[in-house]
């Protein structure tokens, strides 16, 4: 039995495990850069956000909820009133609302979101900032950062694609900044090392210059100030909102600036099996701002264009109101915003029913969406690698480029 531990590892107090794992860059040859895409940030709704009360709203229907559906500048494209400020930038997003899953429990939902397949313990696959950290050029910071959660691991991709994950930025800064105040000390410790290892020939002090050499990089790069927010303009703070998940947002916004390849955001509290529309309309607040601010700057920044940006969590949530006027989960309708790079813009692809019970016509499928997501980085969904017990195995898992979107 696997626990979310397990499942998933690294955290900032782990800096110097993170070290140690990243020390070498030749365990793959690169492959050809050709996608549009450079960059992808996922805004991750954990618990499982509820489809009808945002971007699939069923107005004055017994399941619809009591949100009204509101214009957008995507003439075609109605979202829930819950979310004013992403209405005005809907024409650079399109909405995927026939993405079906077959997992409704949180930990193999969240596994099975992350990696495209299914949770197998004996085969553990990458997580999507993995692929793209393996598929994108180095650098001297971390190309996969998890903020406000653990981030799932990169399996036979190596421990190089090991998501750097931050759960509290300002004590990931004081940490760059002890490595920086120490510099003497750092370098008195790697001459040391570097001395023992000649005369005893040691592979551990190898290894231990190695993280040494990568955690000074690490410092003298602008990451940590990427981290950092209280130099941001009051105007950006104040458009991305006070709350954690505007502040990760602002956070991830630097981080794209710097050249990280994949960011992930987490905002919790998506599970609403009691009080779903005061939860619902709390949490819209949080992420409405924020997520708006992030679209609209990628644009006015030019990276718009090689930038992916994805909101999605394990699955969506029943139709059907319970007892505690809550809905529950419902992998059935999996909701998927997602934008930017090549993706076409102002699309909705596919539709639900008049009560939101069931995807009507065609549907798409999670490895479907992975191939996507890879096709826009130049990886084809059927690219191949190899495990670390020598097994073959393809990025994806059979799936298709959604058409809508390219």
């Amino acid at each position: 039995m696997i626990n979310r531990r397990q499942m998933i590892g690294g955290s900032v107090s782990g800096f110097f495990a993170y070290a140690l794992r990243n020390r070498g860059t030749d365990l793959f040859a690169k492959s050809a850069f050709q996608g549009s895409a450079k960059r992808c940030v996922v805004l991750w709704m954990e618990g499982g956000p509820s489809q009808l009360d945002t971007f699939d709203p069923k107005p004055e229907t017994g399941t619809g909820g009591p949100f009204k559906p509101l214009a957008t500048t995507a003439s075609d494209i109605q979202i829930s009133e819950t979310l004013p400020q992403l209405a005005k930038q809907m024409n650079h997003l399109s909405v995927i609302r026939n993405l079906t899953s077959t997992e409704g429990e949180h930990l193999r939902a969240t596994y099975y979101l992350h990696t495209g397949f299914q949770l197998v313990p004996s085969f553990p696959r990458p997580a999507m900032g993995s692929v793209i950290s393996r598929e994108t050029p180095d650098s001297d910071f971390p190309k996969y950062v998890s903020l406000g959660a653990t981030g799932i691991g990169p399996a036979y991709m190596g421990p190089e694609h090991t998501p750097f994950s931050v759960a509290d930025a300002d004590a990931a800064i004081n940490l760059f900044n002890t490595v920086r105040r120490r510099k003497s000390r750092v370098s008195l410790l790697r001459e040391l090392d570097s001395s023992f290892s000649n005369k005893f020939h040691d592979a551990r002090m190898e290894t231990r210059k190695a993280a040494v050499e990568k955690i000074e990089r690490m410092a003298s790069t602008r990451f940590a100030k990427s981290l950092d927010v209280r130099q941001s303009s009051k105007r950006d703070l104040s458009r991305y909102g006070e709350s954690a998940f505007g502040r990760r947002c602002l956070i991830a916004r630097q981080l794209l600036d710097l050249g990280v390849a994949f960011v992930e955001v987490q905002q919790s509290g998506w599970d609403t099996h009691s009080d779903n529309f005061n939860s619902v309309k709390r949490l819209c607040e949080q992420i409405d701002r924020p997520f708006a601010a992030l679209v609209e700057d990628l644009k006015s920044s030019g990276m718009y264009d090689d930038t992916l940006i994805i909101w999605m969590g394990e699955f969506g949530r029943t139709p059907t109101i319970n007892g505690q006027m809550g809905r529950d989960h419902f992998p059935a309708v999996t909701p998927v915003v997602i934008g930017g790079g090549p993706i076409n813009a102002g699309v909705a692809v596919g539709q639900t029913s008049n009560d939101g019970r069931k995807i009507e016509g065609h549907s798409y499928h999670v490895a479907d969406l992975f191939a996507t997501i890879f096709n826009a980085f130049g990886v084809a969904p059927d690219k191949e690698y190899t495990t670390d017990f020598d097994s073959p195995t393809t990025a994806t898992e059979d799936g298709k480029v959604i058409a809508e979107l390219v």
